[in-house]
């Protein structure tokens, strides 16, 4: 049925005479009279072709038919009064889709979403994560938080900041009275790798290390697992201060070398064509770079 058909007038009194279960009650809360609910709704199945309430049952009841067709009108209905009551308070209102490499949602993103969500109380997000050596496929979402590439035609690219890296373990791991351990002293250490140990190498490197074995330790497929071997005492794994400023501060994790390299990519935030204008995923988008910005 073409949206410029649909009888809005007979489906709200389906909804209302459906949801409570009672015409008289639906033609109460609509304000108008019990035969205009009836003759409303069973215009409505005429036009569908099929029974909507079951009328031999007290109190009524929606038929199979009915139910389906309720939970579509319910949920239109609900997400209509949501919006029409945030726009009389100024406020925003959507559902948007977020997708964020691993370790930088649950160690940044998943744990000061919250502020911005009590700030929005009618913006619903859906958090999945989406590793960073695959393609970003911001087709699928409103908005990604990505870590490599920034070719994507077509969408806008925010360039978020370029992290440093550092080796950090838990200070069950590192022995206080002998002070922090040397570069030969972590060469020997059990290291955690996030993906691949390339920016092990390159650590190892830029402290004049050119022969240690950075392939040494356990491989990971994201920061959330290489982050939390560390915090258990597992051995020394890299990470940058957005990933782990909580863990720093609650000496969960304490940093083993003043010394940091570049990641090998900048943070990107990446929204899609269709949402580049909708007002929640700008404010989302504020909100994170306002957010990562704090982490420089």
């Amino acid at each position: 049925m073409k949206r410029s058909h649909l009888p809005f007038n007979a489906l709200k009194a389906f909804e209302a005479a459906a949801r409570l279960r009672s015409l008289g009650r639906a033609a109460e809360e609509l304000s108008v009279t019990h035969g205009a609910v009836s003759h409303q709704i069973k215009s409505l199945e005429n036009l569908l072709g099929r029974a909507l309430l079951d009328r031999r049952c007290r109190p009524i009841k929606p038929t199979s038919a009915g139910e389906q067709l309720l939970v579509a009108v319910g949920e239109s209905f609900d997400r209509l009064s949501r919006v029409t009551d945030a726009i009389a308070r100024d406020e925003l209102e959507g559902e948007l889709r977020v997708s964020c490499v691993p370790g930088l949602a649950s160690n940044w993103l998943v744990p000061s979403l919250g502020a911005f969500l009590a700030s929005h109380a009618n913006i619903r997000i859906h958090v999945e994560t989406e590793y960073w050596r695959e393609p970003v496929m911001i087709d699928r979402v409103d908005l990604a938080v990505a870590y490599g590439s920034a070719e994507h035609p077509g969408s806008r690219v925010v360039l978020l900041g370029q992290s440093e890296f550092y080796p950090v373990a838990s200070p069950r791991l590192i022995d206080d009275r002998w002070g922090l351990p040397t570069p030969e002293k972590i060469a020997q250490s059990t290291l955690l790798h996030e993906c691949t140990n390339e920016t092990w190498m390159r650590w190892f490197a830029s402290v004049g290390l050119t022969d240690a074995s950075a392939g040494r330790g356990v491989t990971f497929d994201g920061a959330h697992l290489s982050l939390e071997a560390a915090r258990a005492g597992y051995g020394i794994a890299m990470a940058d201060t957005i990933t782990v400023k909580r863990d720093l501060e609650e000496r969960k994790l304490i940093r083993v070398s003043p010394v940091a390299v570049p990641a090998a990519y900048p943070y990107y935030l990446i929204i899609s064509p269709q949402m580049m204008t909708h007002p929640a995923v700008q404010a989302l988008e504020a909100w994170l770079i306002a957010n990562y910005k704090t982490f420089d």
